[in-house]
């Protein structure tokens, strides 16, 4: 939306969704809008780009599946041209501000990077995320370029790509994620823009003397550090951020880019990933809602609770709950009840049917073999414990130190029986 300053609102909005997703249609509507700044760039001010939903994008939108390695591949299509769209938006011409009235992860966030200034909202329930990694991939859409040209080599590699990390604001803030924090994220994005000097606007990293921060050297040590944290996971992320950033920190935009998309696709097709998207995919059906019946605010007589605190620090734990929300396994009566109960104060249910056993700790006191947990697992199964089974395999991951990778103990037992 035009206005009398030549200053242009792109408000994202995808019709009939909830949240804005990266998809064909944010593609399209984005790529006419380009089209349209580019054509009135004579009398364009500034852009500032926002969202009519209560988050700013919530990323790639792609569903579930039993899916091989060489399918997986194919189901980013998009990766080159949304790369090249937010390029697009970057190389206007004229100052583009982020105004992030809501959370952003993965793609969402790498359009919000692609933008010369953030605003983000105030609200500490807010988030900021690349938390790719967590899914064995990496950003694709620029996300480790501009984050090294950002924060550094090490910062990205250790502190922000890297693990995934998951930002509320006030860290986002510290860490340079964003360059501002708003009640009225619009407002203060516009602000900015008509704050900055008429002409050619540029990213900072692109103008003449910008000097990296940490230089553009692979920092000593950080080589260690990766096989350090990696060490016993086939999981190759940390390693293809590590080589990503170091070897785009010398280089032009567009070969970097093509350098961090390459890494990508090779990602993307590792014998893990399917396994991983699970995880992400049962960690949202546990979050989602399990119907719509009010929680009723407490547990039935007759109904077992047991809490389990989260033992593995996965960062799409972080995107969906709480901070270290502890998990909580439900059996007995009006389990569905005590479910929503759970959830809405901040924790994670897992539901357990027709008995009384612990999946969780069953798990724990097989463990830390994974093996073991496998076997304990199909006997108790074999017993006749009914669990949830997304649940179940959250459970085993974040409670019982399952490998992540395997999807979970049910997924993996699944894959097993094949």
């Amino acid at each position: 939306m035009w206005d009398d300053e030549g200053m242009v609102t792109v408000t994202l909005d995808d019709p009939g969704r909830t949240a804005n997703m990266i998809n064909r249609r944010h593609h399209d509507g984005l790529d006419a809008c380009l089209d349209d700044l580019t054509a009135g760039l004579d009398r364009l001010r500034g852009v500032v780009v926002t969202s009519a939903k209560r988050s700013f994008v919530a990323g790639p939108e792609f569903e579930p599946g039993e899916i091989t390695p060489d399918e997986a591949a194919g189901t980013y299509d998009l990766l080159v041209p949304i790369r090249d769209q937010a390029r697009r938006l970057e190389t206007l011409g004229r100052p583009v501000a982020a105004a992030l009235n809501g959370s952003a992860l993965g793609g969402g966030f790498e359009l919000a990077l692609a933008c010369h200034y953030r605003v983000g909202s105030a609200d500490p329930a807010v988030i900021w995320s690349l938390a790719e990694s967590a899914m064995g991939i990496i950003p694709g859409g620029g996300g480790v370029v501009r984050v090294t040209r950002m924060a550094g080599i090490a910062a990205t590699v250790l502190d922000i790509v890297g693990p995934g990390t998951v930002f509320h604001p006030a860290r986002a803030l510290a860490a340079g994620l964003v360059d501002e924090l708003a009640d009225d994220v619009v407002a203060a994005a516009r602000a900015w823009v008509l704050r900055q000097p008429a002409g050619r606007f540029v990213q900072r990293w692109e103008r003449p003397g910008y000097v990296l921060p940490g230089g553009i050297g692979e920092p000593p040590g950080l080589a260690d550090e990766v096989r350090h944290r990696s060490a016993g996971s086939p999981v190759r992320a940390l390693h293809a951020v590590l080589e990503v950033a170091v070897r785009s920190a010398s280089a032009p935009p567009e070969k970097a880019f093509d350098i961090e998309t390459a890494a990508f696709r090779t990602l993307l097709s590792a014998p893990e990933v399917p396994a991983l998207g699970h995880l992400f995919f049962a960690l949202r059906t546990v979050a989602g809602p399990l119907s719509p019946s009010p929680a009723t605010g407490a547990a039935s007589a007759g109904t077992v609770l047991r809490q389990f605190p989260q033992i593995v620090a996965n960062p799409l734990a972080a995107v969906f709950f709480p901070a270290d929300a502890p998990l909580v396994e439900i059996s007995g009566a009006d389990v569905d009840d005590a479910a929503r109960a759970v959830r809405a104060e901040g924790a994670i249910p897992v539901v357990i049917r027709g008995s009384d056993i612990s999946f969780v700790q069953t798990l724990l006191d097989a463990g830390p073999d994974p093996r073991a947990m496998t076997a304990a697992a199909r006997r108790a199964l074999d017993a006749g414990l009914t669990v949830d089974p997304v649940g179940a395999d959250v459970a085993s991951v974040l409670a019982a130190g399952f490998p992540p990778w395997t999807g979970g103990v049910l997924h993996h037992l699944s894959g097993a029986a094949h």
